[in-house]
């Protein structure tokens, strides 16, 4: 297994001493408090067998819902009248900030990954543009908050409340897309003016339809970045940094929740569990699959679902021994 580079050691001080220290005091306290001719008590502890609670397990529908929760939690959110962004165009990556030999690496999982699970909805090429850019920024530029601010250029594109989401994340990383309004058919949005849409759709707007199943408008993921904090990704494998990157750009998700607790594993708790997956979890392969199997005009809420189905069914089959 390639890892990049060594893993850093932190040191961690531990209160068991002074925790001891305090227990030991306590104790002597309370035995020069005891009189001479205190009788000893009888032992009154209750040795009845502990309470044994048995749960239920969850049931299929429950587990469906566990499942839709974190779909709509982790994917990012749509603007207003919009609905999933996702890539239209083959993944090209390109990797930098690392030796040529583990970025070349790196770009391979990926673009293996866009070819296995579907994701590419045109051939790719030899020569293609890159559109998935992967950078490991090195210690000189500072923390990730420090990398960017709300004003940044590399930002302007994005509502207020997505500037907030990439500058607020909590792991190591800063990672956002470019995304363009299409109508079904892919071309640029437009108005019945013919002027192109940028701000929220309404039902004044044209482009609207009564469907309760999709709409008139998609949204084009042309161009995704990750930026990942170099020395946090000492001692991660190279399949695993390349899963994580997958999953940002042309996954189209978000970093977790500092208190979430999923309800799936997940390699996007990468750089916040101790032993975190080796790579694409099951749940991770159904969400890539699903988005990029969907209807590009689905209501959003039909992304959610059939994501969640496509999970719930892989987790069927893998405890049934399915392949």
């Amino acid at each position: 297994m390639q890892h990049l580079g060594s893993s850093l050691k932190t040191l961690a001080t531990c209160g068991f001493a002074a925790l001891l220290f305090a227990s030991s005091a306590s104790a002597q306290s309370a035995q020069s408090e005891q009189s001479d001719d205190q009788q000893e008590q009888p032992d009154t502890a209750d040795t009845s067998s502990p309470e044994i609670i048995v749960q239920a397990p969850v049931g299929s529908f429950e587990r469906r819902i566990q499942l839709r929760e974190m779909v709509s939690d982790i994917i990012n959110e749509p603007r207003t009248g919009r609905t999933v962004a996702t890539f239209f165009a083959a993944i090209c990556p390109r990797v930098i900030g690392l030796p040529e030999a583990e970025g070349r690496i790196i770009e391979e999982r990926i673009r293996e990954n866009a070819r296995t699970l579907g994701a590419n909805r045109r051939n790719p090429s030899k020569n293609c543009e890159p559109n998935v850019t992967v950078v490991f920024v090195p210690e000189g530029h500072g923390p990730p908050e420090a990398w960017m601010t709300e004003e940044n250029d590399m930002l302007g594109h994005l509502l207020s409340f997505e500037r907030y989401e990439v500058l607020d994340e909590q792991d190591p990383v800063r990672a956002w897309t470019f995304n363009q309004d299409r109508n079904a058919d892919g071309a640029p949005l437009t108005n019945a003016y013919g002027q192109r849409i940028s701000g929220a759709l309404d039902f004044s707007n044209p482009v609207r339809q009564l469907s309760r199943l999709r709409t008139n408008s998609t949204v084009e993921i042309s161009e995704a970045a990750v930026m990942i904090e170099l020395a946090s990704a000492q001692g991660k494998t190279l399949k695993q940094l390349a899963d994580y990157a997958s999953m940002r750009s042309f996954g189209n998700t978000r970093s977790l929740a500092p208190d979430a607790v999923p309800a799936a594993d997940t390699i996007l708790t990468l750089f916040r569990d101790e032993e975190p997956p080796e790579g694409l979890t099951t749940f991770d392969r159904a969400l890539i699959s699903k988005l990029y199997s969907t209807s590009r005009n689905a209501l959003a809420r039909r992304y959610y679902s059939n994501i969640a189905g496509r999970a719930f069914e892989m987790e069927k089959e893998e405890r049934s021994g399915g392949s």
